[in-house]
Protein backbone atom coordinates (compact mmCIF):
# COMPACT_ATOMS: atom_id res chain seq x y z
CA UNK A 1 0.00 0.00 0.00
CA UNK A 2 1.00 3.66 -1.19
CA UNK A 3 2.88 5.56 2.21
CA UNK A 4 1.26 8.37 1.11
CA UNK A 5 -2.61 7.29 0.84
CA UNK A 6 -2.08 5.67 4.14
CA UNK A 7 -0.56 8.91 5.65
CA UNK A 8 -3.72 11.08 4.11
CA UNK A 9 -5.48 8.30 5.63
CA UNK A 10 -4.50 8.99 9.17
CA UNK A 11 -4.96 12.92 8.30
CA UNK A 12 -8.48 11.97 7.92
CA UNK A 13 -8.43 13.28 3.91
CA UNK A 14 -9.09 10.43 1.83
CA UNK A 15 -12.11 9.63 -0.41
CA UNK A 16 -14.40 7.21 0.78
CA UNK A 17 -12.96 4.70 -1.92
CA UNK A 18 -9.25 4.83 -0.77
CA UNK A 19 -11.17 4.44 2.98
CA UNK A 20 -12.50 1.52 1.60
CA UNK A 21 -9.02 0.46 -0.29
CA UNK A 22 -7.21 0.74 3.08
CA UNK A 23 -9.52 -1.48 5.18
CA UNK A 24 -10.01 -4.38 2.79
CA UNK A 25 -6.04 -4.06 1.93
CA UNK A 26 -5.41 -4.07 6.48
CA UNK A 27 -7.91 -7.34 6.27
CA UNK A 28 -6.42 -9.38 3.96
CA UNK A 29 -2.77 -10.36 5.67
CA UNK A 30 -1.73 -10.14 8.90
CA UNK A 31 1.61 -8.63 7.38
CA UNK A 32 -0.48 -6.08 6.24
CA UNK A 33 -1.95 -5.49 9.58
CA UNK A 34 1.56 -4.94 10.53
CA UNK A 35 3.08 -2.67 8.10
CA UNK A 36 -0.57 -0.27 8.67
CA UNK A 37 0.14 -0.32 12.48
CA UNK A 38 3.95 0.39 11.64
CA UNK A 39 3.37 3.36 9.62
CA UNK A 40 1.02 4.51 12.35
CA UNK A 41 3.53 4.40 15.11
CA UNK A 42 5.98 6.32 12.70
CA UNK A 43 3.34 8.86 11.93
CA UNK A 44 1.85 9.60 15.19
CA UNK A 45 5.82 10.16 16.52
CA UNK A 46 6.54 13.15 13.76
CA UNK A 47 3.70 15.04 15.22
CA UNK A 48 5.78 15.04 18.36
CA UNK A 49 9.12 16.16 16.45
CA UNK A 50 7.86 18.45 13.92
CA UNK A 51 5.40 21.20 13.79
CA UNK A 52 3.53 20.14 11.07
CA UNK A 53 1.21 22.12 8.25
CA UNK A 54 -0.39 20.06 5.47
CA UNK A 55 -2.29 22.57 2.81
CA UNK A 56 -4.23 21.30 -0.29
CA UNK A 57 -4.20 24.13 -3.27
CA UNK A 58 -5.98 24.15 -6.38
CA UNK A 59 -4.62 24.64 -9.90
CA UNK A 60 -4.77 28.74 -9.24
CA UNK A 61 -3.54 28.63 -6.25
CA UNK A 62 -6.35 28.62 -3.57
CA UNK A 63 -6.44 26.86 -0.81
CA UNK A 64 -9.26 23.96 -0.13
CA UNK A 65 -7.59 22.34 3.02
CA UNK A 66 -5.54 23.38 5.87
CA UNK A 67 -4.77 21.12 8.71
CA UNK A 68 -2.32 22.81 11.25
CA UNK A 69 -1.16 20.14 13.34
CA UNK A 70 0.61 21.47 17.03
CA UNK A 71 1.80 19.94 20.31
CA UNK A 72 3.50 22.65 23.04
CA UNK A 73 3.95 20.08 26.10
CA UNK A 74 5.47 21.23 29.66
CA UNK A 75 6.84 17.64 29.51
CA UNK A 76 6.32 14.05 27.74
CA UNK A 77 2.81 13.76 26.82
CA UNK A 78 1.56 10.40 25.80
CA UNK A 79 -0.72 9.67 22.85
CA UNK A 80 -2.63 6.25 23.15
CA UNK A 81 -3.79 5.51 19.43
CA UNK A 82 -6.21 2.53 19.24
CA UNK A 83 -5.23 0.30 16.07
CA UNK A 84 -7.94 -2.34 15.96
CA UNK A 85 -9.90 -1.76 13.36
CA UNK A 86 -13.69 -2.87 13.28
CA UNK A 87 -15.05 -4.57 9.97
CA UNK A 88 -18.85 -5.33 9.20
CA UNK A 89 -18.40 -6.92 5.63
CA UNK A 90 -15.59 -4.34 4.75
CA UNK A 91 -17.53 -1.52 5.25
CA UNK A 92 -16.07 1.47 6.68
CA UNK A 93 -17.11 2.54 10.17
CA UNK A 94 -16.20 6.35 11.04
CA UNK A 95 -15.11 5.48 14.70
CA UNK A 96 -13.20 2.72 14.11
CA UNK A 97 -9.77 4.53 13.83
CA UNK A 98 -9.73 6.76 17.18
CA UNK A 99 -6.96 9.07 18.94
CA UNK A 100 -6.45 10.01 22.79
CA UNK A 101 -4.21 12.36 24.14
CA UNK A 102 -3.48 11.75 27.15
CA UNK A 103 -1.66 14.11 29.77
CA UNK A 104 0.23 13.03 32.64
CA UNK A 105 -0.07 14.37 36.52
CA UNK A 106 1.78 17.45 36.84
CA UNK A 107 1.92 18.33 33.20
CA UNK A 108 -0.46 20.08 30.46
CA UNK A 109 -0.38 20.16 26.72
CA UNK A 110 -1.38 22.53 23.92
CA UNK A 111 -3.25 20.91 20.89
CA UNK A 112 -4.46 22.12 17.91
CA UNK A 113 -7.32 20.09 15.78
CA UNK A 114 -7.83 19.58 12.36
CA UNK A 115 -10.36 22.65 12.21
CA UNK A 116 -7.95 25.40 13.70
CA UNK A 117 -9.93 24.65 17.27
CA UNK A 118 -7.12 25.45 19.98
CA UNK A 119 -7.13 22.73 23.07
CA UNK A 120 -5.27 23.22 26.05
CA UNK A 121 -5.18 20.07 28.68
CA UNK A 122 -4.45 19.90 32.02
CA UNK A 123 -2.99 17.30 34.33
CA UNK A 124 -4.97 13.57 34.56
CA UNK A 125 -6.98 14.82 31.23
CA UNK A 126 -7.26 12.99 27.86
CA UNK A 127 -9.27 14.12 24.86
CA UNK A 128 -10.30 11.22 22.29
CA UNK A 129 -11.52 12.29 19.09
CA UNK A 130 -11.98 10.57 15.67
CA UNK A 131 -9.31 10.49 12.91
CA UNK A 132 -11.55 11.81 10.65
CA UNK A 133 -12.15 14.92 13.31
CA UNK A 134 -13.80 17.80 11.17
CA UNK A 135 -14.46 16.29 7.98
CA UNK A 136 -18.29 15.39 8.64
CA UNK A 137 -19.11 16.18 12.40
CA UNK A 138 -16.57 17.74 15.05
CA UNK A 139 -16.97 15.51 18.61
CA UNK A 140 -14.21 15.32 21.29
CA UNK A 141 -14.83 13.36 24.50
CA UNK A 142 -13.19 14.71 27.31
CA UNK A 143 -12.24 13.28 30.65
CA UNK A 144 -10.53 15.92 32.47
CA UNK A 145 -9.92 19.21 32.27
CA UNK A 146 -9.93 21.20 29.07
CA UNK A 147 -9.72 24.85 27.74
CA UNK A 148 -11.06 24.95 24.19
CA UNK A 149 -10.79 28.04 21.85
CA UNK A 150 -13.70 26.66 18.64
CA UNK A 151 -13.15 27.72 15.34
CA UNK A 152 -16.65 28.86 14.11
CA UNK A 153 -18.58 26.71 11.82
CA UNK A 154 -22.61 27.29 11.76
CA UNK A 155 -22.91 24.41 10.03
CA UNK A 156 -21.07 21.61 12.09
CA UNK A 157 -21.14 22.43 15.74
CA UNK A 158 -18.97 21.35 18.02
CA UNK A 159 -19.56 18.42 21.18
CA UNK A 160 -18.04 17.66 24.00
CA UNK A 161 -19.21 14.44 25.61
CA UNK A 162 -18.04 13.74 29.45
CA UNK A 163 -19.37 11.66 31.63
CA UNK A 164 -22.82 12.57 32.66
CA UNK A 165 -23.17 15.60 29.72
CA UNK A 166 -22.35 17.11 26.63
CA UNK A 167 -21.97 20.63 25.59
CA UNK A 168 -22.99 21.99 22.35
CA UNK A 169 -21.25 25.02 20.31
CA UNK A 170 -20.47 26.95 17.19
CA UNK A 171 -17.56 29.56 18.20
CA UNK A 172 -16.49 29.84 21.73
CA UNK A 173 -14.04 29.89 24.39
CA UNK A 174 -15.04 28.02 27.27
CA UNK A 175 -12.95 25.56 29.77
CA UNK A 176 -15.05 22.34 30.78
CA UNK A 177 -13.66 20.37 34.39
CA UNK A 178 -15.05 16.62 34.55
CA UNK A 179 -12.71 13.77 35.57
CA UNK A 180 -14.28 10.43 35.21
CA UNK A 181 -15.46 9.16 38.44
CA UNK A 182 -15.82 12.87 40.34
CA UNK A 183 -19.29 13.10 39.64
CA UNK A 184 -18.28 16.98 39.23
CA UNK A 185 -18.66 19.16 36.20
CA UNK A 186 -18.13 22.11 35.84
CA UNK A 187 -18.38 24.95 32.69
CA UNK A 188 -16.53 28.72 32.56
CA UNK A 189 -17.77 30.41 29.04
CA UNK A 190 -15.21 32.95 28.50
CA UNK A 191 -16.26 33.71 25.16
CA UNK A 192 -19.54 33.32 22.82
CA UNK A 193 -22.55 30.84 23.82
CA UNK A 194 -22.63 27.52 24.94
CA UNK A 195 -25.81 24.56 25.42
CA UNK A 196 -25.27 22.56 28.11
CA UNK A 197 -27.23 18.89 28.25
CA UNK A 198 -27.72 16.05 30.06
CA UNK A 199 -25.22 13.07 27.67
CA UNK A 200 -28.52 10.19 28.89
CA UNK A 201 -31.26 12.25 27.32
CA UNK A 202 -30.40 15.02 25.67
CA UNK A 203 -32.18 17.01 27.59
CA UNK A 204 -30.89 20.69 27.46
CA UNK A 205 -30.09 21.71 31.29
CA UNK A 206 -29.21 25.37 30.54
CA UNK A 207 -27.58 27.72 28.55
CA UNK A 208 -24.98 29.93 29.32
CA UNK A 209 -23.33 33.12 28.03
CA UNK A 210 -20.08 35.40 28.35
CA UNK A 211 -18.29 35.18 32.06
CA UNK A 212 -21.04 32.53 33.42
CA UNK A 213 -20.13 30.05 35.28
CA UNK A 214 -22.46 26.33 35.41
CA UNK A 215 -21.55 23.47 38.03
CA UNK A 216 -23.27 20.39 38.40
CA UNK A 217 -22.35 17.87 41.13
CA UNK A 218 -24.80 15.13 41.82
CA UNK A 219 -27.95 16.33 40.56
CA UNK A 220 -27.10 19.79 42.27
CA UNK A 221 -26.74 22.78 39.95
CA UNK A 222 -25.01 25.90 40.18
CA UNK A 223 -25.10 29.31 37.83
CA UNK A 224 -23.24 32.80 38.26
CA UNK A 225 -21.39 35.22 37.03
CA UNK A 226 -17.50 35.53 37.25
CA UNK A 227 -15.36 38.46 37.77
CA UNK A 228 -12.08 36.82 37.74
CA UNK A 229 -10.28 34.42 35.25
CA UNK A 230 -7.43 33.86 37.62
CA UNK A 231 -8.58 30.04 38.21
CA UNK A 232 -8.55 29.70 34.34
CA UNK A 233 -4.52 30.10 34.39
CA UNK A 234 -3.31 26.86 34.90
CA UNK A 235 -3.19 27.01 30.82
CA UNK A 236 -0.03 29.24 32.00
CA UNK A 237 1.42 26.75 34.33
CA UNK A 238 -0.03 28.69 37.40
CA UNK A 239 -2.73 26.79 39.56
CA UNK A 240 -4.63 30.02 41.85
CA UNK A 241 -6.75 30.15 44.61
CA UNK A 242 -8.46 32.87 45.87
CA UNK A 243 -9.99 32.51 49.19
CA UNK A 244 -11.34 28.97 48.25
CA UNK A 245 -11.95 26.08 50.74
CA UNK A 246 -9.30 24.08 51.05
CA UNK A 247 -11.16 21.04 50.83
CA UNK A 248 -11.49 22.13 47.26
CA UNK A 249 -7.82 22.65 47.29
CA UNK A 250 -7.14 19.04 47.71
CA UNK A 251 -9.60 17.87 45.55
CA UNK A 252 -7.59 19.28 42.74
CA UNK A 253 -4.18 18.78 43.91
CA UNK A 254 -5.26 14.82 44.14
CA UNK A 255 -6.15 15.30 40.24
CA UNK A 256 -3.69 17.52 39.21
CA UNK A 257 -0.92 15.56 40.97
CA UNK A 258 -2.06 11.56 41.21
CA UNK A 259 -2.14 11.53 44.94
CA UNK A 260 -4.53 10.14 47.51
CA UNK A 261 -4.66 13.09 50.51
CA UNK A 262 -6.30 11.59 53.77
CA UNK A 263 -7.08 14.46 56.25
CA UNK A 264 -7.35 13.31 59.80
CA UNK A 265 -8.91 16.38 61.25
CA UNK A 266 -12.34 17.81 59.60
CA UNK A 267 -11.41 20.76 60.97
CA UNK A 268 -8.66 21.69 58.42
CA UNK A 269 -11.24 21.30 55.52
CA UNK A 270 -12.29 24.69 56.77
CA UNK A 271 -9.72 26.56 55.98
CA UNK A 272 -9.77 29.04 52.68
CA UNK A 273 -6.49 29.57 50.96
CA UNK A 274 -5.45 32.28 48.45
CA UNK A 275 -2.45 31.55 46.32
CA UNK A 276 -0.83 31.06 43.38
CA UNK A 277 2.01 28.44 42.45
CA UNK A 278 3.56 27.25 39.34
CA UNK A 279 2.68 23.58 38.66
CA UNK A 280 6.45 22.27 38.31
CA UNK A 281 6.52 23.40 41.96
CA UNK A 282 4.82 20.63 42.97
CA UNK A 283 2.47 19.43 45.52
CA UNK A 284 5.06 19.90 48.80
CA UNK A 285 5.67 23.15 48.37
CA UNK A 286 2.00 24.15 47.68
CA UNK A 287 1.45 22.55 51.08
CA UNK A 288 4.49 24.09 52.51
CA UNK A 289 3.49 27.68 51.50
CA UNK A 290 0.02 26.95 53.16
CA UNK A 291 1.29 26.10 56.55
CA UNK A 292 2.52 29.64 56.76
CA UNK A 293 -1.15 30.69 57.19
CA UNK A 294 -2.81 27.45 58.85
CA UNK A 295 -1.93 25.22 61.22
CA UNK A 296 -1.34 21.53 59.87
CA UNK A 297 1.01 19.13 59.30
CA UNK A 298 1.56 16.31 56.74
CA UNK A 299 3.60 12.97 56.13
CA UNK A 300 3.72 11.29 52.48
CA UNK A 301 4.64 8.10 52.11
CA UNK A 302 7.60 6.38 49.56
CA UNK A 303 6.24 6.13 46.91
CA UNK A 304 5.01 9.71 46.87
CA UNK A 305 1.55 8.64 45.75
CA UNK A 306 -0.19 8.84 49.09
CA UNK A 307 -0.26 12.35 51.82
CA UNK A 308 -2.21 12.19 55.11
CA UNK A 309 -2.38 15.80 56.69
CA UNK A 310 -3.21 15.93 60.44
Amino acid sequence: MNQIILHKYFKGIVSQKEEELILEWVEASEENRKVFQKERMLYDISLFSNEKQQTKVTKNGRILYMAKWSFRVAASVLIILSCGLLFNEYKYSQSSQIQAITVPAGQRAEIVLADGTKVWLNARSTLTYAANFGKDSRNVELDGEAYFEVVKNSKMPFFVNTEHNKIKVVGTSFNVSAYQGSNEFETTLVEGIVDIYNREDDKMITRLTKDQFFAANGGNYQKKYLHSYEFLRWKEGLYCFDDTPFKCLLDKLEKYYSVNITVERPNILDYQCTGKFKENDGIEHILKVIQKDHIFSYTINENKDSIVIR
